[in-house]
């Protein structure tokens, strides 16, 4: 039985667990498994849309397409993809991916029938042409699992009676709706609505939310802890957006974190992290017995301490060209005298860091004060609301000294241990940092 209403539609993603859910309508002759679904004209965004998992491979060459080069490295990121039926019965289709076809530009969806016990027909090249209109829609569940509908024209009453969608911001081929509001409202707008909301309320109590229950809380995080529970976030460490497509992050001081990516290379990378520390940490100049690898290091620039120098490999500043080689892509930590790579990360572990939970992020500056029962935070407008970043203008802001590395790993005296790597940029000229790492910053209020 096929789908009549919107209602129909936006229940049974509700039931899977989608609360935002993107729409395309797919062409005539082409979005079919032979010449796969494009979704977007670069990867940027896609991979905050669709949890994933990125990897990277060797450019090559266009033989058909005029003027293509081999450029920088082929981004794929593979989906935890299901095929939901009308009846909300969902079919693993376990080797589907997202491809990213620079030099066209396209990022194509891929592998959706591969090794699927079921699959809409009207997908397949032979069969599409028998129904009519057809209308893919996708979303993401906390799980991290996406799941896909696909509604046809001679099956599905509402295909005739499709409301008009606003785009994404990720793709204009890609429509946004939310699955728990009865309007068409996008996700952005219900986003800003919420923060308008959280800045008229002036101070809240220190608080986060604990499995959904509203709970006390004292520490450094507490901003970014009381603004997710306003927004009705729960506390997780999840590598994907937190409400509405968007990573929301708040800040107040000199620096603000947006990543922790552990090493994946180097002597960090290899050893066990107490092997690390007992080579790498000095004692604390606090006399507590604890042992601490703690810095700012900034590409180029020489940290006297440890005498290491932070740089990009695989990148030339002058010509702005990354290596076609992705193995030959990283950010690495050196000794200064002796060249010894201290500590390294991979393209790969950057790229699935930063892309799943900062393609779109918002902004937002907090204030805090002491009061009798606690600390207390209040928000600000203008809020900053960032879209379309990827990987490699995050390289670019690593390699001119915009985002830093400012570690702060500890085994204390009584040997418990905090990894902690963090990567972080400076709130002086905030706004102009971010849009070297964002493709569209806009002040709202």
């Amino acid at each position: 039985m096929g789908i009549a209403t919107l209602g129909e539609f936006k229940d049974l993603f509700r039931r899977a667990g989608v609360r935002t859910v993107y729409v395309k309508h797919l062409a005539t002759k082409q979005d079919n498994e032979k010449n796969q679904v494009v979704l977007a004209s670069e990867m940027n965004g896609m991979v905050n849309l669709f949890p994933a998992r990125m990897a990277l491979r060797a450019a090559s060459q266009s033989r058909k397409k005029r003027n293509s080069s081999a450029g920088r490295p082929i981004a794929e990121a593979s989906l935890d993809f299901f095929w939901m039926d009308r009846t909300g019965a969902r079919f693993h289709a376990a080797r589907t991916r997202l491809i990213e076809y620079f030099q066209y530009p396209e990022v194509r969806l891929s592998g959706f029938l591969d090794r699927c016990r079921w699959a809409p027909d009207a997908i397949r090249r032979d069969k599409q042409a028998a129904f009519g209109q057809r209308i893919l829609a996708m979303g993401a569940n906390s799980a991290g699992e996406v799941v896909g509908l696909l509604l046809t024209e001679t099956e599905d009453a509402l295909v005739a009676d499709f409301p008009d969608l606003t785009p994404s911001g990720v793709s204009g081929v890609l429509g946004v709706l939310s699955t728990t509001i009865g309007a068409t409202t996008a996700p952005r707008e219900l986003l800003i609505s919420d923060l308008r909301g959280i800045v008229a309320s002036g101070w809240l109590a220190s608080v986060r939310n604990k499995g959904g229950k509203i709970v006390p809380f004292s520490g450094n995080q507490g901003a970014g802890y009381t603004l997710e529970a306003a927004l009705g976030v729960e506390t997780n460490a999840l590598k994907a957006p937190d409400i509405h497509g968007y990573e929301v992050k708040s800040y107040r001081g000199s620096k603000i974190s947006l990543m922790t990516p552990t090493a994946d290379c180097g002597a960090e990378g290899e050893m066990g992290f107490r092997d690390f520390m007992e080579e790498f940490g000095k004692p604390s100049t606090k006399g507590d017995g604890s042992a601490r690898f703690v810095g700012l290091f900034r590409a180029g620039k020489l940290n006297k301490t440890h005498g290491l120098v932070l740089g990009v490999a695989g990148y030339d500043p002058e010509t702005d060209q990354f290596s076609a080689a992705p193995e030959d892509v990283r950010v690495e930590l050196r000794h200064h005298e002796t060249g010894r790579l201290v500590s390294g990360w991979s393209l790969e572990k950057l790229a699935n860091s930063w892309n799943s939970k900062h393609a779109a992020a918002v902004y937002v500056r907090a204030e805090a004060r002491a009061a009798s029962k606690g600390d207390e935070y209040r928000f600000f407008q203008p809020w900053l609301m960032c879209e379309g970043t990827d990987i490699w203008r995050l390289l670019r802001a690593i390699a001119v000294g915009r985002v830093y590395y400012d570690p702060a790993h500890t085994i204390y005296a009584d040997g418990s241990a905090k990894v902690r790597p963090q990567w972080r940029v400076g709130t002086s000229k905030f706004e102009e940092s971010l849009r070297e790492l964002y493709a569209r910053v806009e002040a709202v209020s």
